[in-house]
């Protein structure tokens, strides 16, 4: 198969549900109101649970629980209802086994999940705004193995072997086998679904945050976060397995080794505790 009938592939994953885009241009508009925004939601029942479950986990840090989706909206926001929204459509999508990548059913969205709220963590540590974007784009990092799992299938042997004994990174496998790596397809995902420019680049240079052009902070916060989560094992596939971590990334963001640590260490029981809910 070419790189080019593996980009072509991309249309095999579904467009945004017309109810998330709602709710999506609901969350831009700046004349709507939080009542407004409730009766968006509220049409998906699916949307309306998921975004319940979400805002009372302990990412959150509500003193209360959360029991209407009015509730939620104040207490998190248009930006951040908007990014669960994203969520739920991708939860679908990245919550199914991936056997190019020797990863079990739920361990993608496991991670996903994890780079999101630890990228959107690490965006309010060093008060990178709009943080939401660092969510999402910690969101949709791996979201080209979707599509890549099934070419890379009956090579993964292979690809496996040549990734632990050559000591290179998986996607550059990915690249010498299809012509085109999970990022690289991450992104071209991201344009079609309409994100913006800085998102598409945060989640090509993931791997490589110092190739970042449109906002380098964002792709090294994403890239740090992935890090961290690989570091705690939380969804660690074959591609985690040499996992190459640019030093200057922290750097760029104003972290040092302390600061780093100290976010793995409050990070670690918080993701936990959310991928447990949303399993």
């Amino acid at each position: 198969m070419t790189a080019e009938e593996v980009v072509a592939s991309i249309d095999e994953l579904p467009a945004l549900p017309m109810s998330i885009s709602e709710v999506i241009m609901a969350c831009d508009d700046q004349d709507m109101t939080v009542g407004q925004l409730s009766q968006v939601i509220l049409r998906d029942q699916a949307l309306t649970a998921y975004i319940l479950k979400l805002a009372n986990s302990a990412f959150y840090g509500n003193a209360r629980q959360v029991t209407t989706v009015t509730e939620a909206i104040v207490l998190l926001g248009f930006s951040a209802i908007k990014s669960l929204a994203i969520s739920s459509h991708t939860s679908r999508l990245l919550d199914r086994e991936l056997a190019g990548y020797g990863m079990a059913r739920g361990e993608l969205w496991k991670h996903s999940l994890s780079v999101a709220f630890t990228s959107r963590r690490i965006a309010v540590e060093i008060r990178l705004a709009p943080v939401e974007e660092a969510f999402i784009a910690g969101l949709l990092v791996d979201i080209g193995k979707v599509v890549l799992s099934s070419r890379l299938e009956e090579a993964f042997a292979t690809v496996s072997r040549e990734t632990l004994e050559q000591g290179r990174p998986f996607q550059e496998v990915e690249r010498d086998v299809l012509g085109v790596d999970h990022a690289e397809l991450g992104a071209m995902i991201a344009t079609g679904w309409g994100f913006p420019p800085q998102l598409e680049d945060a989640i090509r240079c993931h791997h490589d945050p110092a190739a970042a052009q449109v906002r380098p902070q964002l792709a090294a916060c994403v890239h740090v976060a992935d890090a961290m989560c690989v570091l705690l094992g939380n969804g660690l596939g074959a591609d985690g397995l040499i996992d190459a971590v640019d030093p200057a990334a922290p750097m760029a963001l104003g972290l040092d080794h302390a600061r780093v640590v100290a976010l793995m260490d409050e990070v670690a029981p918080l993701v936990d505790a959310v991928t447990q809910d949303m399993a």
